[in-house]
Parts: C-alpha cells; sequence; structure tokens
C-alpha cells in the first residue's frame, strides 16, 4: 500500500505459483494471467471464456421467468391487430431498450406507438396519468422496458382500464411487487444459471429473441431473424455499457460483438454517432467502449437531462441522411449545452464547500439551489464526489420542492442511508453507490445533519483508494504487452482497463504544460540508469501539478500505457492517473 497525495494506492497480491498455471491453462502471458486473477478468473475454462466470448455462450432466453408467457401475449396482439404502446425510460439503456423493441416490430410489419418519459415532469417510470392517457387512447397492451418492477399502482390501474401490461425490466423489484400479464425480470429467476447483471437493454434483447423464435416457429432462427439478432447486438452492447452494469459474463459477449456491429451499422444516425466518436483518435478505426462512455453515450442521454429524449430515439431509428443531420446536430447542442450548465453548477458547487463546509467534520455534502437544473446533477455530484470524496447529495430546488441525485463512496451504502432517515422523504429511491429523492427543501439542513449522524466512517478515514493491477517495469512495456492488454476488451464496469504502477522513476528534463489554460502537463521518465529508454508521460488535468513535479528528480507512477500515432509516426506513452512525487 502507498499513500500520495492523500490518496492510498493497493492491489490485490497474486499468487505467482497460480499465475504461472493459469498462464499456461489459458496460453497467455503471465502478465495477462495475473489481470485476470485479479478479476476473480482464476480457472482455465473461466479465463477461455473470459479472452474468447462467443454468441454461443448466451444463455436461451428460457431462462428469464415468464418469458414465454411475454412473447405468447405480444405476438398474440400482434395476430389480432391489438393496439401496442412501448414504454420505456429517458437514459441510454431506457432509449436502445424501447428501439431494439421497435426495430422488431417494424421487422414483422406491426405499426405501435411508444413513449418516452419526461424528466422534468411525470419523472422516471410510469405514472398514473400516462396510464389513464393510454387507455382512453385504445391502447390494449403496454409494454414497459427499462421500468415496471416497482410501478404496482400503475398496473393495477392499467388492469382495471383494461389494459394489459407486460413489464421487461432489470432493476430489483420492490418488496411490493406488481403484477402484470408478464413480468420479465432476471431478479426474479430462481434458476442459478440466470445472468442477473443484464442492463434493461439485455433483458429486452432477450425478449426480442424469444419473440423471433415466435416468428420463426422453432428455437433455431430463420435466417431472416438470425441476420436481425445480430445487427440488434449493437443497440444491445450500446445501452449495456452506458449503463455501467459488469462487463463480465453475457454483458462481456453483447458489448464485445455489439461493438462491432455498431462500427458496421448501415442506420445514418448510429453511423454519425459512431464517426464523431472515432474522431476523438484518427489512428484507429474500432469502436471501444470508451467511445461509448465518453461520447455516444452522453449524446444520447443528454436529450433526455435537458429537453426531450425522443431526439434520440429518433437518431437511433432514422432511415434518412439529412434527417439524421438535422437530429445529431440537436443533440451536440444539447450536449454542448449540458457541459456548461453542468460546469457552471460545480464551480457553484465547489466554491460553497469551500466557504461553508469543514470537510474534517463533515461526512457528507447536501446542497441545494433553485437555479440548478435536475437534469446535470446526477454528473455535477459524482464530480463533487471525486473531488472531495465526500457523498453528495444535490438538489434543484421549485415552488419550496427539492429533488436531488446522490453519488456515493466506498463504504456508504447510499440508499440505505436514505432508508434510516425516510421519514424525511416524500419519495426515494436507488442503489448502493447512486439514489435520488424528494423532499420539501425546508428539510435540507435536517437531512444533512441525518446523514452526518447515519453514516458510520469518520471524516478522516474517507480517503480515496486508487486499485492497481500489478506492478511493472518500463523495460517490461512494448507492443507485445499491449496486444495482450486489449485481449481483456472492451473495458468498462466490472473489467476496468489495467492500471499499472511503476515506482522510483527518474524524470528526465522539465516538465511541459500542455492544452487550453496549461491544465495538462508532459514529461518524461525512466529507470534511474543511464542508456535506460525513456518514456513520455502524460497527465490529464494536473497541470497545476508542474512546480511540484518540477522541484523532484524521482516520481513514482499509476498509469495504463497507450500508443499514440502522430504523423505516421507510433509511439508507447504513459498516461497517468496518479502520481507520487519524492522531494530531491
Amino acid at each position: 500500500m502507498v499513500v500520495a497525495q492523500n490518496k492510498v494506492w493497493s492491489s490485490c497480491e497474486i499468487d505467482e505459483a497460480r499465475c504461472s498455471d493459469l498462464s499456461q491453462e489459458a496460453n497467455c502471458s503471465p502478465q495477462v494471467a495475473a489481470l485476470l486473477l485479479s478479476r476473480g478468473i482464476d480457472s482455465g475454462e473461466k479465463a477461455q471464456r473470459f479472452l474468447h466470448p462467443r454468441l454461443v455462450h448466451l444463455l436461451d432466453p428460457g431462462v428469464l421467468p415468464e418469458i414465454n408467457k411475454a412473447a405468447e401475449r405480444i405476438n398474440r396482439a400482434i395476430a389480432q391487430n391489438e393496439s401496442i404502446c412501448v414504454f420505456g425510460d429517458y437514459d441510454v439503456d431506457g432509449v436502445t431498450s424501447t428501439c431494439l423493441l421497435l426495430n422488431f416490430f417494424q421487422q414483422v410489419g406491426k405499426e405501435v406507438a411508444y413513449r418516452l418519459p419526461d424528466r422534468f415532469k411525470g419523472g422516471y417510470g410510469l405514472n398514473c396519468d400516462v396510464i389513464r392517457e393510454l387507455a382512453s387512447a385504445g391502447v390494449q397492451l403496454l409494454i414497459t422496458v427499462d421500468n415496471g418492477s416497482s410501478s404496482q399502482a400503475e398496473i393495477a390501474l392499467a388492469a382495471e382500464l383494461g389494459m394489459d401490461v407486460v413489464v421487461c425490466d432489470h432493476h430489483q423489484p420492490s418488496e411490493d411487487s406488481p403484477n402484470p400479464i408478464a413480468h420479465v425480470n432476471p431478479w426474479l429467476s430462481d434458476d442459478e444459471s440466470a445472468f442477473k447483471d443484464l442492463a434493461g437493454v439485455g433483458v429486452t434483447y432477450k425478449l426480442v429473441w424469444e419473440l423471433c423464435r415466435c416468428f420463426t416457429r422453432q428455437k433455431k432462427l430463420s435466417e431472416e431473424f438470425s441476420n436481425f439478432m445480430r445487427e440488434c447486438l449493437g443497440l444491445a452492447a450500446l445501452g449495456t455499457i452506458a449503463d455501467m452494469v459488469p462487463l463480465h459474463g453475457e454483458n462481456r459477449i453483447l458489448a464485445k460483438f455489439g461493438l462491432q456491429k455498431l462500427r458496421e451499422s448501415r442506420k445514418p444516425g448510429i453511423s454519425k454517432l459512431v464517426n464523431a466518436a472515432l474522431k476523438r483518435d484518427a489512428s484507429r478505426d474500432h469502436l471501444t467502449s470508451e467511445d461509448v462512455g465518453f461520447s455516444i453515450g452522453p449524446k444520447i442521454n443528454a436529450a433526455g437531462r435537458l429537453s426531450n429524449a425522443d431526439f434520440a430515439l429518433r437518431l437511433l431509428m432514422a432511415e434518412d441522411n439529412d434527417q439524421a443531420d438535422e437530429l445529431i446536430q440537436v443533440l451536440d447542442r444539447e450536449n454542448n449545452k449540458r457541459k456548461k450548465i453542468g460546469a457552471e453548477i460545480f464551480e457553484d458547487v465547489c466554491n460553497r464547500i469551500e466557504t461553508a463546509y469543514d470537510l474534517d467534520k463533515e461526512k457528507v455534502i447536501v446542497l441545494g439551489d433553485e437555479a440548478w437544473h435536475p437534469g446535470v446533477l446526477g454528473i455535477v455530484a459524482s464530480r463533487v464526489v471525486e473531488k472531495y470524496y465526500r457523498p453528495a447529495f444535490l438538489f434543484s430546488i421549485e415552488n419550496g420542492i427539492a429533488k436531488g441525485s446522490a453519488r456515493s463512496i466506498k463504504g456508504v451504502e447510499m440508499c440505505d442511508a436514505l432508508a434510516e432517515c425516510g421519514d424525511l422523504f416524500e419519495r426515494f429511491g436507488g442503489h448502493a453507490m447512486a439514489a435520488g429523492g424528494t423532499l420539501q427543501a425546508e428539510k435540507l439542513d435536517a437531512l444533512r445533519a441525518a446523514l452526518n449522524e447515519i453514516i458510520d466512517i469518520d471524516p478522516s478515514a474517507m480517503v480515496p483508494e486508487i486499485e492497481f493491477d500489478c506492478q511493472l517495469e518500463l523495460e517490461e512495456i512494448d507492443n507485445v504487452l499491449l496486444s495482450e492488454v486489449a485481449r481483456l476488451e472492451p473495458f468498462g464496469a466490472g473489467n476496468s482497463e489495467p492500471l499499472f504502477a511503476t515506482m522510483d522513476l527518474e524524470i528526465v528534463g522539465s516538465p511541459k504544460l500542455m492544452g487550453k489554460d496549461g491544465r495538462h502537463i508532459s514529461f518524461h521518465v525512466r529507470k534511474k540508469a543511464r542508456g535506460k529508454t525513456a518514456f513520455r508521460a502524460v497527465a490529464f488535468f494536473m497541470g497545476d501539478r508542474c512546480e511540484e513535479i518540477s522541484r523532484g528528480n524521482r516520481v513514482s507512477l499509476l498509469y495504463r500505457p497507450r500508443i499514440n500515432s502522430w504523423r505516421g509516426k507510433s509511439k508507447i506513452e504513459l498516461h497517468i492517473k496518479d502520481l507520487l512525487v519524492h522531494e530531491s
């Protein structure tokens, strides 16, 4: 363990003998074997499946509860020409789930309606006003995707009004589970083989697979539907990666093959999103999970955060180039606006924390304002947690009502903490690391005090921990190693890009500031011995540490090796996650 700039560097201990054995069993380098072990992949069979995922490894849809029942009801609605509506969500997972199901109906020639919720009016999920509206419009079958597992009252109302509901979701159902016609959700399965970490779009993919079987009239899909399901992998990957579910098991398969299908997509809207993402690095033409996380996903989310997710859905489904051009301009505009609004709120929040918070005593940050846009508070809360390493709950206030988003840190399960002071809220929900809630604005101070009492960690112990995979010597870093590491792609939640540590390096020459306002810094390092190769290190958003680095002559680094291509030449450089300067 190393302590650096109020951070702790740590790594799991690797059994060298087991690492050597796994290297032989999996036919991989010792370095990759160590990376596999650090991810809990401890047998040759598991390693082979991880390094060589195949579509045939996807579990049969039948392992999901009530999926046959759901497919039969939907198939009957198609056959009897009933009025069908698909109800999704405004994030990437919800939009891609909706798009995937709409593509299926388009494939079989069935015209259906769809509805995406409004973040600012009805909020997430079904509400009774929507149910009444759809029932009065003559909808006979409502299919929810990426929501519905906690909509007891709404689904009961739908039944009263003569409308059947099929729920296709991945969220853990509430204790008082709803009673739809069919509830397809891996969390409801007693089958241990059912993969419970699917995103909403992953569950939808399974449902569409089962629906295709209904039309093929046998387990093995016809060539037409087999090709269709392969095309659907692109949307499945997009929603899976953006929803940050663990990229192992079935999610890894969907992401790996789906990224390739996204890259090959002939849909003009999807193609434009992909091409814009690839412009970030002109040296490659393959799509990565990072492209989804930092380029494609935020643009789709921006529509639902600031205006209407319908823009994003229409872009994904667009068949016309001109229409796609118009829609991607809308998403780009909304995303730029989202960045600007988020930056302004983040600066405001930081100023308030610096003036009104004693972080030696405070365990949580709770702030609200009438001027803050509710659509970006989750993103800002994440940045606040990253900077101050305290759970953060930020609220937008309107007419005395505070609606907010929370993000947490390791060791503080946010939803459990909120449950202990649930009497303060009108409604709340979420997960261990992310939650949301609504309460009277006058109760924000009481919430801050309550959470400070409930959280059982001393502020002095709230120190961020950076886990790295293993230590490397600079001499071990070459193109062969990078090719081996690439076998672990796609990276994402549950399978982060490997992070390496190298200790006690010599700084060569003087550091240089880079980028707008000198926000980045680059310098060269080598092992402290003459004649050794020097590597360029790039530390993004660490320009303020230039003077500190200049004062020292030795440094320890946490980094990811990357290939930088410029004017036809490629060199390996180290992209810095954190650094420790040893004063001269």
